[in-house]
C-alpha cells in the first residue's frame, strides 16, 4: 500500500526547498560582495598615506637622499603635499651631491624659504616620467635633447652620454641619474648626481 502526504503538507514542504535556495543564493551573493566592500573600505581608510605624502615616506627611507628630504622638510613645501593627490617625478640629488657643491654656495638666497622652496619645485615635474619614457622623449626630440618645464615653471633638458640619461639646467649644470625607484600608484623618483639651479627666475 502507497502511503499518500497530504497536499497541505506537500505545498509546506516546497515551500521550504524554495526558502532555502534562496537563502544559498543570498549567501552567495553575499560573499560575492563583501571581499569587494571591504577592498573599497580599505582603499579609502584614512589612515592610508596620500599619494605625495607617501612619497615623500618612500624617499625618507632612502639612505642616499638625507641631505634633500632634509632641505624639502625645510622649504615648507611638504605641508603643500598633505592630504593632497597626485603623481609626481622627483629629481633629487644624493647627498654625495650636496657634499661635493652645497646648494648655499650655488644659492646664496638659500636661506630663505622662498628660494629653498623654489629650488625644491624645480626638482618636481607633475605626472610620471620614467626612465625608458625619457629615452623615448630623447630619441624622438629634435638634437637628441627633450626639453620639459618643472613644477617650478622653469625649463629642463634631457640627453643621453652612452647608456647615462643626463639633466642640464638653464645655468648649464649637468647631473645624471643615477638610480631610478618607481611606484605604479605614487609615482616616481629618481637620484642624480649633481645639484641643478632654476637660474634667476627661480631665485
Amino acid at each position: 500500500m502507497i502511503y499518500k502526504l497530504p497536499k497541505i503538507l506537500i505545498i509546506f514542504l516546497f515551500a521550504g526547498l524554495i526558502s532555502c535556495q534562496n537563502n544559498e543564493n543570498k549567501s552567495d551573493s553575499e560573499t560575492d560582495i563583501l571581499p569587494a566592500e571591504e577592498k573599497k573600505d580599505e582603499l579609502n581608510s584614512p589612515d592610508r598615506p596620500m599619494p605625495r605624502s607617501y612619497m615623500l615616506a618612500r624617499m625618507r627611507e632612502d639612505d642616499e637622499l638625507t641631505a634633500f628630504t632634509e632641505e624639502f622638510e625645510r622649504s615648507g613645501l611638504e605641508e603643500e603635499f598633505k592630504g593632497k593627490e597626485g603623481i609626481y617625478t622627483i629629481f633629487a640629488p644624493s647627498n654625495a651631491a650636496y657634499d661635493r657643491i652645497p646648494a648655499r654656495q650655488m644659492n646664496p638666497d638659500n636661506d630663505s624659504l622662498r628660494s629653498n622652496a623654489n629650488l625644491m619645485r624645480y626638482y618636481m615635474v607633475e605626472g610620471e616620467m620614467t626612465v625608458d619614457y625619457l629615452r623615448e622623449r630623447i630619441r624622438a626630440s629634435e638634437n637628441d635633447r627633450y626639453e620639459f618645464r618643472t613644477a617650478l615653471g622653469e625649463k629642463l633638458w634631457a640627453s643621453l652620454e652612452g647608456d647615462k640619461i643626463v639633466l642640464t639646467d638653464v645655468l648649464g649644470n649637468k647631473a645624471s641619474i643615477v638610480t631610478s625607484n618607481m611606484d605604479e600608484y605614487y609615482g616616481v623618483y629618481h637620484i642624480i648626481d649633481n645639484v641643478l639651479q632654476p637660474g634667476e627666475n627661480g631665485e
